[in-house]
């Protein structure tokens, strides 16, 4: 079974099948920001 991981975005919770870094195009467009809020809107990131 693969394994998942967490969001590369540090205020994500998220995780992401394998080969992928980003749970969303939010939280890749925001890569270049520090944040401590996370804007992808999904039900499980405990960030949002």
């Amino acid at each position: 079974m693969p394994e998942s991981k967490k969001c590369a975005h540090t205020a994500c919770t998220c995780t992401v099948p394998e080969g992928k870094k980003y749970c969303s195009q939010i939280c890749e467009d925001s890569k270049q920001f520090t944040s401590i809020k996370c804007d992808c809107k999904h039900q499980g990131c405990s960030a949002s």
